[in-house]
């Protein structure tokens, strides 16, 4: 996967903080939505405060991943910029092809699975 490809080549780093620095900073709405959906259903209080309390952490983390991560790395190594810049839109690309296929299949009534069970 992805995330394997990039942490498994250190020529990758870059790509790799882009990749991580994403799903950081998209973290926060994906809690806050899953906080409203175990509202919705009825999950209970365990499942919203778990993810209430994931809204709050994940803001922080996507602060920290920001200043401290992405700045930290380009700070020591400028010439990154442009591979955190990849790690970013290899990651939103992954990521929006994932959904298109799980989404179309859902829309249509279909398995997303390669081989239906």
């Amino acid at each position: 996967n992805l995330m394997s490809l990039f942490g498994l080549h250190r020529a990758l780093r870059g790509a790799l903080v882009g990749h991580f620095a994403t799903v950081e900073i998209t973290s926060s709405p994906g809690s806050r939505r899953l906080a409203q959906a175990m509202r919705r259903t009825g999950a209970g209080p365990a499942a919203e405060h778990f993810y209430d309390e994931h809204v709050e952490a994940d803001a922080v983390h996507e602060q920290v991943v920001r200043r401290e991560v992405v700045a930290g790395l380009l700070e020591e190594e400028p010439h990154l910029d442009g591979d955190v810049a990849f790690g970013v839109d290899a990651t939103n690309y992954v990521e929006d092809r994932l959904a298109e296929r799980l989404l179309g299949a859902w829309r249509a009534g279909e398995s997303s699975l390669r081989t239906p069970l």
